[in-house]
Parts: structure tokens; sequence; C-alpha cells
């Protein structure tokens, strides 16, 4: 199933969800099919010259050992940390 197929449905299971609960959980699904969908395409180019965070250029070492890179180390680990505080 294509990203979008899946964030269609995602969105269509908030839409006819029978409270506020699953309504919240099938939207908070569809955004993370959508972040995931973003972040492969990014994997799949060449990257970025400037952090997506912060705006500062991303090193020659940081392109070179992860082209795909769109953050700098400082910035990512920080995004790093977040989500892993997040998932508990």
């Amino acid at each position: 199933m294509s990203d979008f197929a899946e964030m269609a449905e995602a969105f269509e299971q908030a839409r006819t969800a029978p409270d506020v609960t699953d309504r919240a959980t099938g939207l908070e699904e569809a955004d993370r099919i959508g972040g995931v969908a973003q972040v492969l395409a990014k994997m799949q180019g060449p990257g970025q010259d400037w952090c997506e965070e912060c705006g500062e250029e991303l090193s020659a070492d940081r392109r070179k050992h992860a082209p795909w890179a769109i953050r700098c180390v400082p910035c990512q680990e920080i995004v790093d940390q977040m989500e892993a505080r997040r998932r508990g």
C-alpha cells in the first residue's frame, strides 16, 4: 500500500471514529505515516546543505558520512533524545 493510501485510510478512520480518542489516534497515525514518508523521500535525495532545525551549514564531514542528513549533529541528537523520551 502506498503512503498516500495509508494516510487516506488513517484519515478516513479518524473521520468516522466513534469517539474523540479514536479520532485522535487516527490523526496521529496519519501524521506518523506522513512523517515517515517525508523522511524516506529526503533520505533518497541528496540531503541538504543547511540544518533544518538551526539553519547552520552542515559540515563537509557530516555530508560525507550521512549524505541524506537534514540536520547538523547537535540538532539531530536533540531530536533523537526527544523521540526517545516520547516513546518512553
